[in-house]
């Protein structure tokens, strides 16, 4: 029968003979994870605790989206939803169904996490039986068990096409249409709140993540954590509540509602103090909320963690962000005029200015840096007025698209415009690009604009390259002007620049 006096591990090893219950043989359907060092604390690894209430995804939050009959989160067929996210159930339009014992619980809750899939008997013994050998009657106690949960199925006429324990070889499997399960349902919502967010649409991203978020009762089976089961399926799963709950306060602060995003951030870090997203976004909703010093001491606490348990520092990013706030860096602060509502690149005047303004858009939706160069006769007319530039130059060509895209952007005011200073050897180059980058956050697009390129005799294409690598998922847009396409002035341009595109004005 069901005993966890000694639960599974994480750590792949097993005692002589034991049986690696907590490793079916089956391909796991993870959702969406963020990057965190993992140390043993209580609960399942990757747990999330539950937010205070009220909060997106709390237990008992009043008018929670993503309810049963709540818009936005897709219906369960048939009256029937089997829910994972909490405690296990399978309710109807008639109440819960009876689920009796750890036993059928287990079994149920391991068919679930490989919904559709083909779980091994062997794998469903070990749930059973975790830690030590299966005794001779193993195998019955299985069956009796599928035949119990065959007969809850039926008794609480779940149609068929719903769900139906199914026996194939080499076990079951747990057929059933996928938005009967609440973990489907949350991972389609998620999916779509991240797609959202990477198209630089906090608004609707912040909507799908709310009904995601909502759709969770509690920890992930949470009776079996609680009795001592530590299968990695339901820590993957508790985990990818953590990176929607992010995602979430992410598109909270893109639509300025830092004040709003503090509290759920506040409980995130409390329960994973080593998660660095979950910092990163606190420190920056502090801050926009007049909180400075709160915001330096909840990175002091992450670096300590990381530091005393791991004997590392805190990434990059975090560690940028914290140099900003101890600057007052204005690029922290939302747009003056920011409403919440999603940007639009589109002037619907000029199509070479709506293609730069596309490839702006595409930087902040892909989160990674873009090179444009724009070419032609009118190169060396800047749109900031390069010494000899002419009225005439300026009135086309490059100067004129560049003059058109800094113009609208520093208008909009929700992108940071940089022009960078070249010289003759390309050092200046080098160093203003790297400053530029240094100031840039993942939250706010940077467009930086360097003129005249074709003066320059030093290796553009490695400087380019260089500071390109750097900026890994800032989203920048480098923008050159020259007379000539960069291949014909600076050979191996493409394999340096892979991401690139030359724009002939």
């Amino acid at each position: 029968m069901l005993n966890q006096t000694r639960p599974p591990t994480l750590s792949g090893s097993h005692p002589a003979g034991s049986h690696p219950a907590h490793r079916p043989r089956v391909a796991a359907q993870p959702g969406p994870r963020s990057t965190v060092l993992a140390r043993t604390r209580p609960g399942p690894p990757g747990a999330v605790r539950p937010a205070a209430a009220g909060a997106p995804g709390s237990a008992g939050a009043p008018g929670t989206p993503g309810a049963p009959g709540t818009p936005g989160a897709p219906a369960a067929p048939g009256g029937v939803a089997f829910r994972l996210l909490g405690p296990l159930e399978i309710v109807t339009t008639a109440g819960p169904l009876p689920l009796r014992g750890m036993n059928q619980r287990a079994v149920l809750a391991l068919l679930l996490l490989h919904a559709n899939q083909v779980v091994a008997t062997g794998d469903l013994m070990g749930v059973l039986w975790p830690g030590r050998v299966a005794p001779p009657t193993a195998r019955k106690v299985l069956q009796n068990t599928v035949s119990a949960l065959r007969g809850v199925l039926a008794d609480g006429g779940v149609p068929a096409h719903v769900a139906s324990l199914v026996s194939q070889a080499p076990g079951y499997m747990l057929r059933m249409a996928p938005e009967a399960l609440d973990l489907t349902r949350f991972r389609i919502l998620a999916d779509q709140g991240r797609g959202a967010l990477a198209a630089g649409q906090p608004e609707s991203a912040s909507r799908s993540l709310r009904a995601a978020l909502g759709l969770w009762r509690g920890r992930a089976g949470q009776e079996l954590a609680e009795s001592g089961v530590d299968w990695p399926e339901l820590a993957t799963v508790d985990s990818a509540r953590a990176a929607a709950l992010e995602d979430f306060c992410d598109a909270e602060l893109r639509s300025g509602r830092h004040h709003e995003a503090i509290r759920p951030l506040e409980a995130a870090t409390a329960a994973e103090p080593s998660r660095e997203r979950a910092c990163h976004l606190l420190m920056l909703a502090l801050y926009r909320a007049g909180r400075q010093a709160e915001a330096l001491r909840a990175y002091e606490r992450l670096q300590q963690e990381l530091s005393r348990d791991f004997g590392v520092q805190p990434g990059r990013e975090v560690r940028d962000l914290h140099q900003a706030i101890i600057h007052q860096d204005p690029a922290l602060l939302p747009a003056a005029d920011a409403d919440g509502h999603d940007l639009d690149f589109s002037s619907r005047t000029d199509p070479e200015l709506d293609l730069l303004l596309a490839l702006l858009a595409f930087v902040q939706r892909q989160q990674r840096p873009h090179v444009v160069t724009l070419t032609g006769a009118a190169g060396a007319a800047g749109a900031t007025g390069a010494a000899g530039a002419t009225g005439a130059a300026t009135a086309a060509g490059p100067g004129r698209l560049l003059a058109g895209l800094t113009d609208r952007l520093r208008r909009d005011g929700q992108v940071t415009v940089w022009n960078v200073r070249t010289g003759p050897d390309g050092a200046a180059l080098g160093d203003d690009l790297r400053a530029a980058l240094r100031r840039a956050t993942p939250h706010r697009p940077l467009v930086v604009v360097a003129e005249n390129l074709h003066h320059v005799r030093g290796a553009v294409q490695d400087c380019v390259s260089g500071v390109v690598r750097e900026a890994g998922r800032t989203p920048l847009l480098v923008v050159l002007t020259a007379r000539a396409a960069p291949e014909s002035l600076w050979p191996g341009w493409s394999a340096a620049v892979p991401w690139s595109t030359t724009v002939t004005v």
